[in-house]
């Protein structure tokens, strides 16, 4: 405000004229900065800060202090949660990571526990129509006699 007292005592001392001039000047810049503050969230941020203040039941002994708590604890603790989020997400994404991998390397065992069965079922089957062969070779030598 001590900018804002300079200015309305510089207007005291300037021509007619020129008053109409410096106070729209004045408007302009407080629009503009009016702006600013709305869309950069700060509005917000104290009037939120202000509302939680007129709803507390017990007022605290020193408002401004509560006010600067306020405001600078949503800035952290929404940094934070931000933070946490982004944490648990990715926390989130490698722990799905490990259980893939966890899962491909059971089917891999599997798929090599199942080939070697595989192997043997076929010697199996390999020996055994070996055997069946050779039992119907004599057979084959007795009904041509």
């Amino acid at each position: 405000m001590v900018g804002g007292k300079k200015a309305i005592g510089h207007l005291l001392t300037l021509p007619t004229g020129q008053h109409q001039h410096l106070l729209n000047s004045m408007d302009s810049e407080r629009e503009k900065f009016r702006t600013y503050i709305e869309k950069s969230g700060v509005m917000s941020a104290l009037t939120d800060a202000l509302v939680r203040l007129y709803e507390e039941t017990e007022k605290p002994s020193d408002a401004l202090n509560y006010l600067k708590t306020t405001l600078g604890t949503r800035t952290v603790d929404d940094d934070r949660m931000r933070m946490f989020e982004g944490k648990g997400d990715l926390y989130s994404l490698k722990n799905s990571v490990k259980e893939q991998q966890h899962s491909i390397e059971s089917q891999k065992a599997t798929i090599e526990a199942q080939q070697s069965e595989i192997a043997c079922l076929k010697e199996r089957l390999a020996k055994f129509e070996a055997k069946d062969k050779a039992s119907k070779l004599p057979q084959e030598d007795a009904t041509q006699a």
